[in-house]
């Protein structure tokens, strides 16, 4: 991204040779020697710099879900439960982007049968949406055993390469199948036969919980979230049950393990055609899941189990328990899980306490088995037994027998390839993505021209959430320390932007009535030896600069905290717990921007426009926000670095490191370049 300075030719302070050589050295010299001008001595808001931002995003998170959990259990009228139920509900659907309608044909077709031991499989084709293929096994009672129509649990898979083909969820399957329950299990996307991405040769490139989260990020910018995909293709098996004359449609319920617990959870709160559920290894609570963030450097979990908003909204696991209470869940767990049990317990604790004010305490259980994540055989078999309890009035215990033979890959195999994308007139989910984004563009065209620029900044500020600088606290610098440098003194600064937030910053100031200003924003640091050397040059010239790193840049720079995936980037937990909580990275970023602006104003004393330069793209975006929504508080402008558009980032799922650029539903509003046009226009 780049944005020339507006408003004036460039400064001679610019033009090398105006720099004091022997300031410039020192400066130099001290870089390199180690000392990059630092502030903080590697602490901030009371523990480690590098860990600031986790410890501010995990406070606001502990409250909030303290505080959500609280309200829940002080609710005690039915009717007030039921309130909540509805609106949250409508929230979820809304804050992953509404779910795509279910009147497309479904084009079920059955391509091959398997005949097993007291069961039967059915290799099943149908498309979710037009050309979006679902790969499915339906398990099938003896007949001759059980008579139907029989009640049928769909069985969403966890994250593993083989989907449907690996053993604990064939056995699931199985096992149903043998006690006269219809099993239906289906591949989710990225795994299975469904590989969203491949390369040339047709193989795929990432799969499972990497794949999920390159997906999410588009996504986010969309205004979706991949849960929307992973729900439609779930409810468009359930219509496929319902359509099968060998299954009673008033008899369906759903179950899964792992990222199969994770959408049997997403889908069970929001789909009124479920008679119960059974969702395994996955339940715990935001507050202790979360919590090893401080433990294992990343978000332990992928883009469909985390939605923009909603620990903000308070729609923690407990609440997914209880969205359609009191309909029969069971909460399967494994106590040496990564999802701690500690949390899980809670979650039931609170789940219990609301269905005993419907009136329904049997309808909530948890089994615990001692054991580490997956789908273990108790769970198995509890679920089993859940099932006919709620589907079939049997109340009986159900166990496993020995020597089940599950298929093999190529066995339960249900297209010819064994990928969908080979299916003629196939699309994927970036197909649809792409599709939308298309969508988005013409409408966000039509907008800034019949509304125009000024109301389209003011839905800028509401996408985006960031504040007019009036609303922003001022924030007055702390001096931690000076020096004179040959030419100039340097003033150390720590400005706190709100509390739990330090931002180190350095003043870079000439003798003598300073009339012109510069706020110097570098995503390497503001002590990078290229920032050094231009910020001399300005120096020289008689310019103040306010150098700083905003937050969770230079020295406050996190920890790696890849999400799952590198390509996220080392910043990507701490993105992932903003958007949780309702904000992005950017939008804090640009509040920064804002608030020492306002600092940099005061060193020149007859308060002028600060100019403003920001390189690279994690300054830079942030910087283009402020300066777009606050024009009059910059002079020139200069920013360099980072994406050229929001389109661009979803269209490269592959690219790196582009989490940190994304606002939740930006592209419904606004793109970069409407930004850099309102900003050249309202010069």
């Amino acid at each position: 991204m780049s944005t020339s300075e507006s408003g004036a030719r460039r400064s001679a302070a610019e033009r090398p040779g105006w720099a004091s050589a022997a300031a410039l050295f020192t400066l130099l010299a001290a870089t390199a020697a180690g000392e990059p001008l630092a502030v903080l001595d590697g602490q901030a808001a009371g523990g480690p710099a590098d860990r600031m931002m986790v410890r501010f995003l995990l406070d606001q998170i502990a409250r909030q879900t303290t505080r959500h959990r609280e309200e829940m259990l002080a609710r005690r009228d039915p009717e007030g439960i039921r309130r909540w139920q509805t609106e949250m509900r409508n929230w979820f659907e809304a804050a992953i982007g509404g779910l795509p309608d279910r009147d497309t044909p479904l084009q079920a077709r059955v391509t091959g049968t398997v005949e097993q031991d007291g069961y039967r499989v059915e290799k099943v084709l149908l498309e979710s949406q037009p050309g979006v293929y679902v790969t499915a096994a339906l398990f099938l009672p003896d007949a001759a055993r059980h008579q139907g129509p029989y009640s049928a649990v769909l069985i969403a898979c966890g994250h593993s390469a083989g989907g449907k083909a690996e053993d604990e969820y064939q056995r699931g399957a199985a096992l149903l199948a043998l006690e006269g329950i219809a099993a239906l299990l289906f591949d989710p996307i990225d795994q299975g036969e469904r590989h969203q991405l491949r390369n040339q040769q047709g193989r795929p490139l990432v799969q499972g919980t990497e794949a999920h989260n390159l997906l999410g990020v588009g996504s986010i910018l969309l205004g979706t979230n991949p849960s929307r995909f992973m729900i439609h293709d779930a409810r468009r098996c359930l219509d496929y049950l319902e359509s099968r004359p060998d299954i009673d449609g008033d008899r369906l319920a759903m179950a899964g393990n792992s990222g199969g617990g994770t959408q049997t959870t997403l889908v069970m709160g929001i789909e009124d055609r479920l008679r119960a559920a059974a969702p395994a290894c996955f339940i715990t609570d935001f507050g202790h899941w979360l919590a090893l963030v401080e433990k294992r450097g990343d978000v332990p979990g992928d883009a469909e189990q985390n939605v923009a908003g909603q620990l903000a909204a308070g729609l923690d696991h407990w609440g997914f328990l209880t969205l359609r209470a009191p309909m029969p869940v069971l909460v399967c767990a494994a106590t040496r899980d990564f999802f701690p049990i500690a949390g899980t317990r809670r979650s039931v604790e609170v789940a219990r306490a609301v269905f005993e004010r419907l009136g329904h305490p049997d309808r909530i259980d948890l089994v615990e088995t001692d054991a580490e994540h997956g789908w273990q055989q108790p769970l198995r078999e509890a679920t089993a037994t859940w099932m006919l309890r709620w589907l079939c009035d049997q109340n009986r215990a159900v166990r496993e027998p020995r020597g089940l033979r599950v298929l093999s890959d190529r066995e339960i195999r249900v297209t010819p390839t064994g990928e969908v994308l080979d299916l003629a007139g196939a699309r994927s989910t970036y197909d649809l993505n792409a599709e939308l984004m298309t969508r988005l563009r013409k409408e966000r065209q039509a907008a800034w021209a019949a509304r125009g620029r000024g109301a389209m900044l003011g839905e800028v500020r509401r996408v985006t959430g960031i504040r007019p600088l009036a609303e922003l606290p001022a924030a007055e610098p702390r001096h931690v320390g000076s020096e004179q440098r040959p030419g100039y003194r340097i003033d150390r600064l720590v400005i706190e932007p709100e509390p739990g937030i330090v931002l180190p910053a350095v003043s870079f100031v000439p003798p003598g009535d300073v009339t012109a200003v510069t706020l110097w924003l570098d995503d390497r640091g503001k002590a990078h030896p290229e920032a050094v050397a231009a910020i001399e040059r300005r120096v020289a010239a008689g310019e103040a600069v306010l150098a700083v790193d905003l937050r969770g840049l230079g020295e406050t720079r996190s920890r790696d905290n890849p999400w799952y995936n590198p390509r996220n980037g080392r910043d990507a937990a701490t993105v992932a717990l903003a958007w949780m909580l309702g904000r992005s990275t950017v939008a804090m970023r640009a509040e920064d921007v804002l608030v020492v602006a306002r600092v940099a104003r005061g060193l020149a004393s007859a308060g002028p426009p600060v100019n403003l330069v920001a390189r690279g793209g994690q300054a830079a975006v942030p910087a283009l926000h402020a300066a777009a929504l606050e024009r009059g508080v910059f002079g020139t402008v200069d920013l360099a670095g980072g994406p050229e558009s929001f389109e661009e980032i979803v269209a490269a799922p592959l690219a790196s490191d582009q989490f940190v650029h994304t606002v939740h539903a930006a592209l419904t509003v606004y793109d970069l370049p409407l930004l850099r046009q309102a900003l050249m226009f309202l010069e």
